[in-house]
């Protein structure tokens, strides 16, 4: 009788009798504020260390697919189970992507039975809330087996931890989402505070609040997916503010990469401008001179990539850019296959309700991504403009093509200054271009198009004849200040 009552009883996943924990906003705010101030200075350090620690980090998933129990359909049932644990103890967000980053480099290097992957991801979570979490928060080996109802013994976890961190040879540090992202916030939208943690909420700060919700929110849904572990870090958080920002109309991060993209192609043509210096009369021999330039070639191709803001990989407009559409194009396929966790989770923050206002305002382009997310998934969306053209309206991105052809014109066109002046009587007045007839006067064409001062640079977009463009939410003025708007999340007390 008892047996049978208990078997009723019985339910699947972590209890509910356990309360939450509660914490103090405002010592959250003190800290971040005091830790801010006291790594100002190496900022620049730090963001060299991360982009070092990005690339070392790595995930292989292809080495994840010859695990011969484990397939990427359980995932999804494993992640809604430990965001539920993270939920229950209230650890902080990087605690979740690290203990996923562990998880999916244990499974990259070890076979894991099917049994024992339950056990793999609790202890994953238990090392990664001893690196970032506070002592008082971390959860004990019995709540542990009481959340895995008693699946576990204690010692399982131990032998489990000690597995684990061998494998990985001790080395936890990793550049995760939270940080890239946090990173990428005050970098793009020139913010001067620390974005919250814990999903708490400031009144003072209610767009940067908003922001980080539904970036955050962006960030775990990645962590179900495949395809998120074959690209770096720092450009998935990146592309989860651009459409954060977007789904809150707010354009300071495009604004932000526009900026960015017209500064690397004002110095990329910059120092291909002529040289004005006079003639080297001591010239180095050619042999000498290409066995100088492989040299240079080399050492290039060898060292670090430059990090440019929240780019931790490095910025290059051609293939930065395409990879942002990608992950963008990736994000909205998963936003269709949102599961009740995370639904549950962020619809309190009101996330959910912008998403759903930013899936009514864009219904036809998400459906024809949507349908085409076969030719996504098998990267054939390249050689597609229009899904190239869906991608730059959802993220509002700038026209790359016309940004580079006004800055190649503007820099190109302009006349080098001569060596030497030439005389009054000289027949060939630097006045004259060469498609005109030389004459023994020095006159200056009256009519002449060529004296004429140079445009300024014009970046807006240009009009398409493509139907999609009629959906765009960009504005024809890119320097638009940012549009007044409140937020719609409130408040949670915990």
């Amino acid at each position: 009788m008892d047996s049978s009552r208990t078997s009723q009883k019985q339910k699947y996943g972590p209890p509910t009798s356990i309360k939450p924990r509660s914490y103090n906003v405002m010592l959250e705010l003190l800290e971040t504020q005091a830790n801010k101030k006291l790594t100002n200075e190496y900022n620049q350090d730090v963001k060299q260390w991360l982009a070092v620690l990005e690339n070392e980090s790595l995930v292989n998933p292809s080495m994840i697919d010859l695990q011969p129990e484990i397939q990427w359909f359980m995932r999804p049932f494993l992640l809604d189970f430990l965001i539920e644990l993270h939920s229950s103890f209230k650890l902080q967000p990087s605690t979740l992507f690290l203990c996923f980053n562990i998880i999916d480099r244990y499974c990259a290097k070890r076979i894991v039975f099917k049994r024992h992957y339950q056990l793999v991801g609790c202890t994953s979570l238990w090392i990664a809330s001893k690196y970032e979490d506070k002592k008082s928060r971390i959860p004990t080996l019995k709540e542990l087996s009481i959340m895995c109802r008693n699946a576990y013994d204690e010692e399982m976890f131990i032998q489990m931890e000690m597995h684990i961190l061998s494998t990985l040879e001790w080395s936890l540090s990793h550049p995760n989402l939270e940080e890239c992202l946090q990173l990428s916030i005050q970098s793009m939208n020139n913010l001067q505070v620390t974005p919250c943690k814990y999903n708490n909420l400031t009144p003072n700060n209610s767009k940067t609040s908003a922001i980080t919700a539904i970036s955050r929110f962006l960030c775990e849904l990645s962590l179900y997916d495949r395809f998120f572990l074959t690209m770096p870090t720092s450009l998935v958080a990146i592309t989860a503010n651009l459409l954060a920002c977007s789904m809150l109309q707010i354009n300071t991060s495009s604004n932000y990469l526009e900026d960015l993209i017209k500064s690397y192609y004002i110095k990329k043509y910059d120092q291909r401008k002529p040289s004005t210096s006079s003639i080297n009369l001591f010239a180095t021999p050619k042999s000498f001179k290409k066995n100088q330039e492989d040299i240079i070639i080399t050492a290039k191709e060898n060292k670090q990539p430059q990090v440019k803001g929240s780019f931790l990989s490095g910025f290059d407009p051609n293939t930065t850019i395409d990879q942002i559409k990608k992950v963008c194009l990736m994000f909205i396929i998963q936003l269709s296959k949102i599961t009740d966790v995370l639904t549950k989770k962020y619809e309190s923050l009101g996330v959910i309700q912008v998403i759903k206002n930013f899936n009514n305002r864009y219904s036809f382009i998400i459906s024809t991504i949507i349908d085409n997310s076969k030719m996504i998934i098998n990267d054939e969306y390249i050689h597609s403009n229009k899904l190239n053209h869906l991608s730059d309206i959802l993220l509002q991105l700038p026209q790359i093509n016309d940004i580079e052809s006004l800055i190649k014109n503007n820099t190109t066109t302009s006349l080098p200054i001569p060596l030497t002046p030439p005389s009054a009587t000289s027949q060939y007045s630097m006045f004259l271009l060469s498609n005109h007839t030389l004459s023994s006067v020095c006159a200056t064409p009256i009519n002449s198009t060529h004296l004429k001062p140079n445009p300024p640079y014009n970046f807006n977009h240009t009009q398409s004849s493509d139907a999609i463009h009629g959906f765009s939410p960009v504005s024809k003025n890119l320097h638009h200040p940012i549009n007044d708007w409140s937020s719609p999340i409130s408040k949670v007390s915990y």
